[in-house]
């Protein structure tokens, strides 16, 4: 896994496979995937054809998930435990809080798929915590990826992957946020187990 982030998109290239809930979302192999800015105020009726543009400009070449955000890339927080990173983007009010989870170590369908609903669950448990009053946005999205040869076969909040991603995401959340509403000029990097010591 690579990636690389400009102020308005976030790409990551890979040989994945992965599950998106994004539009066009499904699960199948690809080489990349990416979270791009728009204005706060963009509303396009073919957001499949927005996010094709999108990644010709940023030179991907083969099949992609792409997830869209009123947040700027500035304000991205990327957590890394172990084998996961987990890039947040995150506002509230007409905002939406992406989250883009890549293992470096393969998962089976169903895990990518059961890690959908721990992440959820850990943003929403997150959102809880802040005191703010919502459980979620009305266009968040998920996007999980693994590369290698399958090792994990679940991702429940008590297995290896789902300890991990939960707590990246309860702790990345209300950092994420924070970087929006502060304005953040520069994507903050945690460290989750060095952060233990």
């Amino acid at each position: 896994m690579d990636y690389d982030y400009s102020d308005s998109t976030l790409v990551i290239r890979g040989k994945f496979l992965a599950v998106s809930t994004g539009v066009d979302g499904d699960l199948r192999r690809v080489d990349a995937l990416f979270n791009h800015t728009v204005p706060r105020d963009w509303h396009d009726t073919s957001p499949t054809l927005f996010l094709s543009d999108i990644a010709r400009l940023e030179g991907i070449c083969g099949d992609y998930f792409g997830l869209l955000t009123a947040v700027p890339m500035s304000a991205l927080l990327i957590c890394r435990s172990g084998f996961l990173t987990v890039f947040i983007t995150a506002g509230i009010s007409n905002h939406t809080i992406n989250i883009i989870a890549v293992s470096t170590e393969g998962m089976s369908k169903n895990a990518l798929l059961e890690s959908v609903a721990t992440i959820s669950s850990a943003k929403t448990q997150a959102l809880l915590e802040t005191g703010r009053g919502i459980v979620a946005t009305p266009t968040d999205a998920v996007i999980m990826a693994c590369e290698g040869e399958e090792i994990h076969q679940y991702t429940g909040i008590v297995t290896a992957v789902g300890s991990r991603l939960a707590e990246c995401v309860r702790r990345g959340v209300p950092i994420a946020l924070s970087l929006y509403e502060n304005n953040s000029d520069t994507p903050v990097v945690l460290d989750v187990e060095a952060s233990r010591t």
